[in-house]
C-alpha cells in the first residue's frame, strides 16, 4: 500500500490519474485529459518547459502566418466554429501589442530619449504610444457601418474580424519598424517617421481590404465597391478618432501640467 499523500516511484506507477483519480488505461486521462504523471525531477522539469514553450512558439508562429496572409478567412472560420484549428484573437492581438511596444521602446520610434525635450513633450510622447489601438475600434466600427446587415453577424463576430485585422496591422508596423535596428539615430527615426507616412496608411487600407473581402466573401469582380467603401469608412474613421485622441492627450497633458 502506497502513501497518497508522499511521492515514490509506486505512487506515480499506480495506473491512477493523480490529478483526478480516474483508473488509467491509457497514457491520458479518459476523464480530465490530463497526461500519465510522472515524478517531478530536473529532467521533469526540463522537458515539460521545452515542451509547452515549443508548442506554444509553434502555435503562435503558424497561426500569425495564417492570419497575416488571411486575416478575413481566418476570422470568418473562426466565428463559424473552427476554434480549435486557430489561435483566439485576443491571445494574438496582445502578443502583437507587447511586441510591438518592446519595438517602439528600443528603436525610441517617438523620440522619447531626445535630449532637451520638455516635461510636456515627454508627457505627450508616452500618450502618443497606444495611439495604435484606436486601429481596432476604426476596423470595428467600419465593418459595423457597411456590413452589418450582410451575413448576418452579430456585434462580437464583427469584433473578431477587427481583432486579426488589427493584429496583421500591428505586425506590418513592426517589420516596418525593424529598419531602425540598424539605421540608428535620432535623424535617423525623423528620417524613417516622414518616409512611413508615405506608404503605412496605404498598407493599413490594403489590409484592411483584404480582410473584408475575405470574411464577406466577398466577389470582387461584381461587388469591388463594398471592401472598398469599407476601408475608406475605417481610414475617415481612424484619422477622426486620432484627431480626437490627440486633443484628448493634450488635454490630459495640461491637467497633469497645472
Amino acid at each position: 500500500m502506497t502513501d497518497p499523500h508522499r511521492p515514490s516511484a509506486a505512487h506515480f506507477d499506480a495506473p491512477v490519474c493523480r490529478n483526478c483519480g480516474a483508473a488509467l488505461s491509457t497514457p491520458f486521462c479518459s476523464a480530465c485529459g490530463q497526461k500519465k504523471a510522472r515524478r517531478f525531477g530536473w529532467g521533469e522539469v526540463r522537458d515539460e518547459a521545452w515542451d509547452k514553450l515549443r508548442w506554444f512558439e509553434a502555435d503562435m508562429v503558424k497561426a500569425a502566418l495564417r492570419v497575416t496572409f488571411a486575416p478575413g478567412s481566418v476570422a470568418r472560420a473562426y466565428v463559424l466554429g473552427e476554434r480549435k484549428k486557430h489561435v483566439h484573437p485576443l491571445k494574438l492581438l496582445l502578443a502583437a501589442i507587447v511586441l510591438l511596444l518592446v519595438v517602439i521602446h528600443q528603436t525610441d520610434f517617438f523620440g522619447s530619449a531626445s535630449p532637451g525635450l520638455s516635461k510636456a513633450l515627454v508627457l505627450v510622447q508616452a500618450y502618443s504610444k497606444w495611439s495604435f489601438s484606436i486601429g481596432i475600434v476604426a476596423i470595428l466600427t467600419a465593418s459595423l457601418i457597411v456590413f452589418r446587415r450582410r451575413g448576418g453577424f452579430n456585434v462580437v463576430e464583427h469584433l473578431v474580424l477587427a481583432t486579426y485585422a488589427h493584429f496583421v496591422i500591428l505586425v506590418a508596423n513592426i517589420l516596418n519598424l525593424l529598419p531602425l535596428y540598424w539605421w540608428t539615430g535620432i535623424e535617423a527615426v525623423k528620417a524613417h517617421r516622414a518616409i512611413s507616412g508615405y506608404y503605412m496608411g496605404w498598407v493599413e487600407a490594403g489590409i484592411v481590404f483584404v480582410a473584408f473581402t475575405q470574411f464577406f466573401s466577398i466577389d470582387l469582380r461584381r461587388q469591388w465597391w463594398w471592401p472598398l467603401i469599407g476601408t475608406a469608412v475605417f481610414y475617415a474613421v481612424k484619422k477622426g478618432a486620432l484627431y480626437l485622441y490627440g486633443r484628448a492627450v493634450i488635454r490630459i497633458v495640461m491637467i497633469q501640467l497645472a
